[in-house]
């Protein structure tokens, strides 16, 4: 049985904006990889670790599609699919809520924090020395807001 799990949101957020956001929240995710990628209209990943059949554990093998579509009044169309790899499934119920609950609920919370902002924060400019993560001390970008390496969110 195929199955994807759909969720779409329209958001007033610059589409560069939720792109670079995306991407960041895409690598903080445990074991995802980014497949393909298009700025700032598509990215495609993988993610998770299981690869069992009961087909409700949020960090089962899966393929992560996020279209961005630009609308009229700064406004733009998210929509997030998610297929799992493996083919047998048992409990399709189970898995689509447990990743509205967890994989669309935290993407899309960190986008609505930003909604109607101008620009995302961004962290102070340090002469010659590499910015570092306040939670686990890995070097990240001055524009990052999710850390790639531990998922915190950069204040």
């Amino acid at each position: 049985m195929n199955v994807t799990v759909i969720y779409e949101e329209t958001l007033q957020i610059p589409i560069d904006k939720a792109f670079e956001l995306a991407m960041q929240w895409i690598t903080s995710q445990h074991k995802a990889k980014i497949k393909k990628h298009t700025p700032p209209t598509f990215i495609e990943a993988k993610q998770g670790t299981m690869n069992t059949n009961t087909g409700h554990d949020p960090n089962w093998k899966k393929r992560i599609r996020i279209n961005f579509y630009d609308l009229k009044n700064n406004k733009i169309l998210i929509r997030v699919e998610a297929t799992p790899l493996s083919r047998t499934i048992l409990r399709v119920e189970k898995l689509k809520q447990s990743w509205y609950n967890g994989l669309f609920s935290s993407l899309f919370s960190l986008l609505e924090r930003i909604e109607g902002t101008t620009t995302l924060k961004t962290l102070p400019k340090q002469v010659n020395e590499a910015l570092h993560c306040h939670n686990c001390g890995n070097k990240i970008d001055k524009d990052t807001i999710i850390c790639s390496s531990c998922g915190i969110e950069i204040t």
